[in-house]
């Protein structure tokens, strides 16, 4: 769920990797920051430590909220939530106030581990009286925190919002990442073309605000103020609606404001499997990633990768993962829909019997002969469809982020949220609402939108939580490599998140998109055996950025990291 850049020049993409920009402080004079503080830009972080409460997410100021609200007595949903709003904001490029999100936890009072859906809905196709249903996106995510604060929370819904507030007043600093995604949205999207109130929202005097300088959002902060005084109604039912359903339906859409009041998140059961003796919880479905990341390492259980060697120096290691995720996303592609609409075969994906039959597939599918001298070429710099839709159209990749939040009652949070939701070209009173292209039905009582979202929580041997992660982008082969590297080759959490990553068999193609940090004998053994190697460079924030927090088993302290392709900041006490 990551913007793509291509279409951004190089030359312009290096100006913004070589900027020192301004920094307008709140209340004094304007102070210079080198863009390569990992704090603020791409690069290496530092593991956090805290002995009660820690917290990572992709922008300081959103780890700051956190931590705010859990020094003034706040839980871990609490501060999620308030988290969340600030995201809003400062994350504006990636995030959509009305947009999807999903999320896994656990419920120290009570030892039980809870997902809540609150992804995203398609009104029903019968209703209205024209236009096209599959135009439009009901975003979950506001009533899918509200019904978080209900029944975990212990704070006010004003209060929630109002870090949120007071952040759209202010202003979000402009980095090089959100306006080199800006710069790309007004040259190629039609958002600000087709919309006079987007064009004045991004373009104030007529310009994207510039780098370095505080974007101000007035009308997403009125707007975040009647939220808090009127609830998540405001926007189901109430004038925020009712704005919605109208400029939707002018654009083509068909929505009713019996749809909006309708849509409610639903609470659910985590998927669970097991690997190498752990107990995992993933994201149910219609979410994609808790049955492909258990289908993968089901399957991987199979083979000894340890012995092996590591993917970055094994081609046998590196080929068995490739064809283990080839398969599993070919397999689970079309197959995790709504389940409020059709079955959906997680548990025999996470079988033990299916995993072997998978292993033994992917071993007698290995090449007989070398099929000679290797070559490498450059990958596109997003790989493959991310979101295919019921007629093969790619999804709009609309950006996300992922919070992992724990706190001292031992709550524990992984929660995602992304842009999927609205309709083409909509922007309402300073909420973007464009829209998604993912697939989703329009008819029968399951219309979600089925996304990748990938949060994870392994537990530990008390049958508490361990370990919780998650990524925004595309997250289920990321994550899945992200575990390997933990749970069969004993690294760090921050260096199996800083270790090389790779796209495996996207599409009709038997390719590898991988970064660049592996052996050249790994690459030369690949192509020997028939697969085509593509360059993602040493870094490639398309392939994700984690945020991790565990528990360490030794001094019972939590510990955090996030990852260097994005920004992020990882902060406990």
């Amino acid at each position: 769920m990551t913007i793509p850049t291509r279409s951004i020049s190089a030359p312009l993409a290096l100006l913004f990797a070589s900027i020192l920009f301004v920094t307008p402080a709140a209340t004094q004079g304007p102070v210079r920051v080198d863009i390569h503080d990992p704090a603020l830009n791409q690069g290496p972080k530092k593991e956090a430590t805290g002995d009660k409460v820690m917290v990572s997410t992709q922008l300081p100021v959103v780890t700051e909220t956190a931590l705010k609200v859990l020094r003034e007595g706040g839980n871990a949903v609490d501060a999620m939530i308030a988290s969340v709003f600030v995201q809003h904001v400062h994350d504006y490029h990636q995030v959509s106030h009305f947009g999807a999100m999903s999320a896994i936890g656990y419920d120290a009072k009570s030892n039980k581990y809870w997902a809540i859906n609150a992804v995203s809905m398609r009104p029903l196709a019968e209703r209205g009286e024209h236009g096209d249903a599959s135009k439009v996106a009901i975003g979950g995510v506001v009533r899918g925190l509200e019904a978080l604060g209900k029944k975990y929370g212990t704070r006010s819904w004003a209060s929630y919002l109002q870090p949120g507030i007071k952040a759209a007043e202010e202003g979000a600093i402009v980095t090089t990442f959100m306006f080199g995604i800006n710069y790309n949205s007004w040259e190629t999207d039609t958002l600000l073309k087709n919309n006079p109130e987007a064009a004045k929202f991004y373009m104030p005097d007529g310009h994207l605000v510039p780098v370095g300088q505080r974007w101000k959002m007035p009308a997403l902060a009125a707007h975040m103020r009647k939220l808090a005084d009127q609830g998540a109604d405001y926007m189901y039912t109430g004038e925020w609606a009712q704005k919605f359903v109208k400029e939707a339906n002018r654009r083509g859409g068909r929505v009713t404001m019996q749809d909006m009041a309708e849509y409610q998140p639903i609470w659910d059961e985590p998927t669970k499997f097991t690997y190498r003796g752990r107990k995992i919880y993933g994201s149910p479905p219609p979410d994609t990633g808790g049955p492909v990341v258990g289908y993968n390492l089901t399957v991987l259980e199979n083979f000894d990768l340890k012995k092996m060697g590591h993917y970055a120096k094994s081609t046998d290691t590196l080929e068995i993962m490739a064809r283990v995720a080839g398969r599993a996303e070919a397999e689970t592609r079309l197959a995790i829909v709504d389940p409020l609409n059709f079955k959906v075969p997680t548990d025999l994906w996470i079988s033990k019997d299916y995993g072997r039959m998978g292993a033994e597939f992917v071993r007698n599918t290995m090449p007989k002969v070398n099929l000679g001298a290797a070559t490498t070429t450059a990958a596109l710099a997003r790989p493959g469809p991310l979101f295919p839709s019921v007629d093969g159209q790619d999804a709009e990749d609309l950006g996300s982020n992922h919070n992992v939040i724990v706190d001292a009652e031992g709550n524990w949070v992984s929660m995602l949220h992304t842009g999927h939701g609205g309709a083409p070209d909509v922007l309402i009173d300073g909420v973007k609402a464009t829209g998604s292209t993912a697939r989703a039905f329009t008819k029968g009582p399951g219309r979600r939108l089925v996304l990748p979202i990938t949060a994870i929580i392994i537990a530990g041997q008390d049958g508490k939580p361990w370990l919780a992660m998650g990524t925004p982008g595309s997250p289920p082969q990321p994550i899945t490599q992200v575990l390997v590297n933990i749970l069969d080759f004993d690294m760090h959490p921050g260096e199996a998140a800083d270790a090389p990553r790779f796209w495996a068999f996207r599409g009709n193609e038997q390719a590898i998109e991988i970064e660049s940090r592996i052996t050249k004998e790994t690459k030369d053994g690949l192509t020997a055996r028939g697969i085509t190697v593509k360059d993602l460079g040493p870094y490639n924030w398309h392939t994700g950025s984690m945020q991790i927090v565990w528990r360490d088993q030794a001094t019972g302290r939590l510990r955090g990291v996030t990852d260097p392709r994005r920004l992020g900041l990882a902060a406990g006490f």
